[in-house]
């Protein structure tokens, strides 16, 4: 099983220094996070072109991006305006992956509707938005993925596939989180494998019910079912450590990073106890 580290591990520092504590970590691979405008704004791939890109290779000093996880703007907002720049984030993010070799580009599904019997129309109003880009997505060969995040459009597996069904671009797929499917009671093993081939990507974090920020070995997800779940599906690409602290201090976040890289790297059979 492969590993990468989410820049969003250190999205309070500039990207420089987040990818120098990265590689202290011995992370050879990236999930590189654009989450704007405050989030985690690492890099803007809405303003890229040739020589940002060369820019962005030389600062990540030889590491490899699996892929890019990115949000600007809601795919389900009335105004149409705000729609036409997350399309143009997405749009920009895709030529970055592409020019970096990043396998997939993640996206949310939207903003989650104020009342249930609202989801139907706002997930038609978001495939409409992002079927173009998904064209754009299998032009350039980097497929986008659904994330299934709480509180977005998309936090279920079935709305995950509903949305998928009304965007009607086979090729896209879908990003499992481990910890914001277990701290709404899913079973991100079960998950795993009902998905199948359309798991695009891996973010690997703990949870406890109702909260996905818990760092892994201190919640409720069993990481060595997730392991034989992955195993099963013949997944072989990059499963990313997104963990998030409520500290600032950089040393508090590396040791955080290490015991729960450790204990997973256990449960997937990788390191001895």
């Amino acid at each position: 099983m492969k590993f990468a580290g989410s820049t969003l591990m250190f999205r309070r520092l500039p990207l420089r220094q987040a990818i120098d504590r990265l590689l202290v970590l011995g992370f050879d691979t990236i999930d590189l996070c654009c989450l704007f405008p405050s989030y985690c704004p690492h890099y803007d791939p809405s303003a890229a072109n040739l020589g940002r890109v060369g820019f962005l290779e030389d600062l990540l000093a030889g590491l490899r991006v699996a892929t890019l996880n990115v949000h600007v703007a809601s795919w389900t907002s009335p105004d149409q305006a705000i729609r036409v720049a997350q399309s143009g984030f997405v749009a920009g993010s895709l030529r970055v992956a592409r020019s970096l070799g990043a396998y997939a580009v993640t996206i949310q599904g939207g903003s989650k509707p104020r009342v249930e019997s609202e989801w139907d129309r706002a997930a038609t109003l978001a495939a409409e938005a992002i079927r173009p880009i998904a064209k754009l997505a299998d032009t350039l060969a980097v497929p986008l993925s659904l994330r299934m995040q709480l509180n977005t459009l998309v936090e279920t597996v079935d709305q995950a596939e509903r949305l998928i069904e009304q965007i009607k671009t086979p090729s896209v797929g879908v990003t499992v989180d481990t910890g914001h499917l277990a701290s709404q009671g899913a079973n991100p093993a079960a998950v795993i494998e009902h998905l199948g081939a359309r798991v695009r990507h891996v973010l690997l974090r703990d949870a406890k019910p109702g909260n996905s920020m818990i760092v892994p070995g201190d919640g409720i997800v069993d990481f060595a079912a997730v392991a034989r779940a992955l195993d099963k599906i013949n997944y072989d690409r990059h499963c990313a450590l997104e963990i998030e602290t409520g500290t600032t201090a950089v040393p508090e976040i590396e040791e955080t990073v290490k015991r729960g890289r450790a204990h997973i790297e256990r449960a997937f059979g990788l390191k001895k106890n």
